[in-house]
């Protein structure tokens, strides 16, 4: 009966370590995922910042590009109405000016 009892104590025991060591893992993994969840939002803002300053850099050459070929086409003699025909062919040419610089403001100073 002493053998008996000395087995349960000791299942005991080991049941409550391993009871014991379950819930340290499981400290862990909470602990882990909640590291793995602010690096993935870290990521997405350093993404999304990323992404803007990219079209900033895009959209500055863009409204640059824009106002070298309003320049060039007045340097041919074109008034802005004639230059502004010729933008609107250009596929997406219908809200360039717009975004990039009315002709008129563009030229007004040359």
């Amino acid at each position: 009966m002493a053998g008996n009892l000395i087995a349960v104590a000791i299942a005991y025991l080991s049941l409550r370590k391993s009871d014991q060591a379950m819930a340290q893992a499981q400290r862990a993994s909470r602990e882990s995922l909640a590291r793995a969840d602010a690096a993935l939002v870290q990521a997405h803002q350093l993404a999304e910042r990323a992404l803007k300053a990219h079209w900033n850099i895009d959209g500055g050459a863009t409204s640059v590009a824009w106002r070298e070929q309003v320049f060039a086409l007045h340097d041919r003699g074109l008034t802005p109405e004639q230059i502004r025909r010729i933008m609107l062919l250009e596929q997406g040419g219908a809200g360039w000016e717009e975004g990039n610089g009315r002709i008129q403001d563009i030229l007004r100073d040359l």
